[in-house]
C-alpha cells in the first residue's frame, strides 16, 4: 500500500511539474496574471517533456515489478541524462537502457561493424537536417510569418514543406542521436519508420514518435482499459490520449486542436477498417489521404496562433484568399520565398531522393540507414556514404548567431 502512495505521488509530482510548468505562462497570458520576470527569463528548461516521462515510466515500471529499482545513483543519472538524446528523446525506458549499458564493456575501441552503424545513421541523419529541414524551413518561416500575403500555390506549398521540414528535422535529429550512442556502444530506440509512407493514421502513429507513441500506449491508453472495455469507451481512451498527446507538446489552443484531430482521426480509422469504406484507409488511396490529412493537421501545430492557422487554412482555398492563386511567387532580388533557382533544386532533388530511400525502406519493412547495414555490400554503402558527405558538406545550410537552425523538438 505504502508503495502505491509513493509510486503516485511521485508520477504526479512529475505531471505537475511537466504541465505546471508549460501552462504557466498560458493560463497567466489568458488570465492577465504578471509573471515575475526572473521566471520569465527562466524559460522552459531543455528537455523537460522527455525526461520527465522517462521519470515517469520508471516509476510506474518499478512500481508493477516490470523492473528492479536502480540502486546505483549514477547508472540512473546516465538513464536520465544521457547526453545526445537530452534535447529531444527518444524516451528510454529504464530496463532496455540499462541492460544496453552492460553490453558497454564488450564494445572494441576498432569495430569495424560498429563504425558503419555510426556512419549510416549519422551521414543520413545530417542530410535530412541541413541539407532538407533547414533548407525548406527558410520558406516555411516566412509564409507562415504572414499567411495573407500569399496565395492558395503558395499556403499549400509551404504547407507541404513544413510536413517535409517536421520529420527530416526530428527523424534526422533521431538518426543522429543514435550514430553518436552507437559510438559508445549504445543502441538507442528508433523514433521514426517511414511514417508518411503509413496506410492511415493509426498506422502513421506506429512510425512517427514511436517512443511517445509507445509511452501513451502503455502508461495511459492501457491504464485506461484500453480497447477491453467496448468501442465508445475504447474512443474515449483514444481522445484522452491524444489529448494528453497535444498537451504533452506544449500550451495553447492550436496543439490541442493538433491533438484532438489526431484522435479524431485515430477514432474515425478504426470504425472504417469495418467498414465497406475500408478502401479508404488501405492502399495507395489510404496513403494520400493519410498524408493530406497529416499535413493539414501540421498547420495547427506550427501556427503561432487560432487566428493564424485559420487564417492560413482559409487562404489556401482557391480565392478566398487577398492574393489570388499565385500570389508570393514572384522573385524578389533574386529568390523565390527566400531561396534562390540553385537552391530549390537542391530542395527538390533531395527530397525525391529521401521519398525513394524512405519508400525502398518502407517495402523492406526497415528505414534507410538500417538497410545501409545490413542489406547493402561494402562499395555500394561506402558510395553513399561518400555521396551523402559530400551533400552535407557542399549543400549543407550552416551558419553562425540567428542564422542556426535550433532543432524543431527542442521547444517541447
Amino acid at each position: 500500500m505504502a508503495e502505491n502512495i509513493s509510486a503516485a505521488c511521485g508520477i504526479t509530482l512529475f505531471a505537475a511539474v511537466l504541465f505546471g510548468w508549460k501552462y504557466m505562462f498560458f493560463v497567466a497570458s489568458i488570465s492577465g496574471i504578471e509573471i515575475p520576470e526572473t521566471v520569465k527569463s527562466a524559460g522552459l528548461p531543455i528537455g523537460l517533456s522527455f525526461y520527465t516521462f522517462q521519470a515517469i515510466s520508471y516509476i510506474a515500471d518499478v512500481k508493477e515489478k516490470k523492473l528492479e529499482a536502480v540502486n546505483n545513483p549514477f547508472v540512473f543519472a546516465l538513464y536520465m541524462m544521457w547526453f545526445p538524446k537530452w534535447i529531444s528523446g527518444p524516451i528510454e525506458r529504464a530496463g532496455d537502457f540499462i541492460d544496453k549499458l552492460d553490453t558497454i564493456e564488450k564494445a572494441k575501441i576498432f569495430d569495424f561493424d560498429r563504425i558503419i552503424r555510426v556512419l549510416s545513421f549519422l551521414l543520413f541523419g545530417l542530410f535530412m537536417k541541413l541539407v532538407i529541414a533547414d533548407r525548406v524551413g527558410i520558406v516555411v518561416d516566412k509564409v507562415f510569418e504572414a499567411p495573407s500575403e500569399y496565395g492558395s500555390l503558395v499556403l499549400i506549398l509551404a504547407s507541404f514543406l513544413y510536413t517535409i521540414q517536421i520529420y527530416c528535422d526530428f527523424a534526422g535529429y533521431t538518426n543522429m542521436v543514435i550514430g553518436i550512442s552507437h559510438m559508445f556502444g549504445i543502441g538507442l530506440t528508433q523514433n521514426f519508420r517511414t511514417p508518411y509512407f503509413a496506410e492511415n493514421i493509426v498506422f502513421f502513429w506506429r512510425g512517427w514518435h514511436i517512443s511517445l507513441s509507445n509511452f501513451l500506449r502503455d502508461y495511459i491508453y492501457i491504464p485506461l482499459g484500453g480497447n477491453r472495455r467496448g468501442d465508445f469507451r475504447k474512443a474515449l481512451n483514444i481522445m484522452i490520449v491524444f489529448l494528453v498527446c497535444g498537451m504533452w507538446h506544449g500550451a495553447g489552443f492550436t496543439l490541442i486542436i493538433w491533438g484532438i484531430f489526431h484522435g479524431l482521426m485515430n477514432v474515425i480509422t478504426n470504425g472504417l477498417i469495418k467498414s465497406r469504406a475500408s478502401f479508404l484507409v488501405k492502399g495507395m488511396t489510404g496513403r494520400i489521404i493519410s498524408f493530406f490529412l497529416v499535413s493539414f493537421a501540421w498547420i495547427f501545430f506550427r501556427a503561432s496562433t487560432l487566428s493564424q492557422a485559420f487564417l492560413f487554412i482559409k487562404g489556401m482555398i482557391p480565392f478566398c484568399g487577398m492574393q489570388g492563386l499565385r500570389g508570393g511567387f514572384e522573385m524578389e532580388d533574386n529568390l523565390i520565398l527566400g531561396l534562390s533557382r540553385i537552391e530549390w533544386w537542391i530542395a527538390g532533388l533531395s527530397i525525391v531522393f529521401l521519398t525513394i530511400m524512405d519508400g525502398i525502406a518502407y517495402k523492406k519493412k526497415s528505414i534507410p540507414p538500417e538497410l545501409f547495414i545490413s542489406k547493402w555490400g561494402d562499395f555500394s554503402r561506402g558510395l553513399m556514404f561518400v555521396f551523402l558527405a559530400l551533400m552535407v558538406l557542399i549543400f549543407g545550410r550552416y551558419g553562425a548567431g540567428e542564422e542556426i537552425r535550433s532543432f524543431v523538438y527542442a521547444q517541447f
